[in-house]
């Protein structure tokens, strides 16, 4: 099970994969960038919504739940470094590069 979540002030070319973010009552953290889907195409109603999403490179990405809580809207967060291996802009354009192949 999943949920959608937006943050306001922090893009992807910002992210790393295994950032951590700080809420009040709950800590996520970053696994990998979002793909576009039919869903997103089907919700924007138009039938490039995914390769235009694709091309920004802005596509979002998926967190993982480190410590459990709750999120209320205008919760504040702070972004806490990973290793710093891997950003999910880059991912994101790897897994665009080999899709393309």
């Amino acid at each position: 099970m999943g949920e959608n979540l937006s943050l306001h002030g922090l893009l992807e070319t910002e992210v790393w994969v295994g950032d951590r973010l700080q809420f009040p009552h709950c800590v996520l953290r970053v696994t990998e960038p979002r793909q576009p889907c039919f869903k997103f195409t089907a919700v924007m109603g138009f039938a490039q919504a995914g390769k235009v999403m694709a091309q920004s490179g802005f596509c979002g990405f998926y967190l993982a739940v480190d410590e459990p809580g709750t999120l209320e809207a205008g919760d504040v967060f702070s972004l806490e470094p990973g290793s710093r291996g891997l950003g999910i802009a880059q991912a994101f354009a790897g897994k665009r590069w080999k899709h393309l192949r």
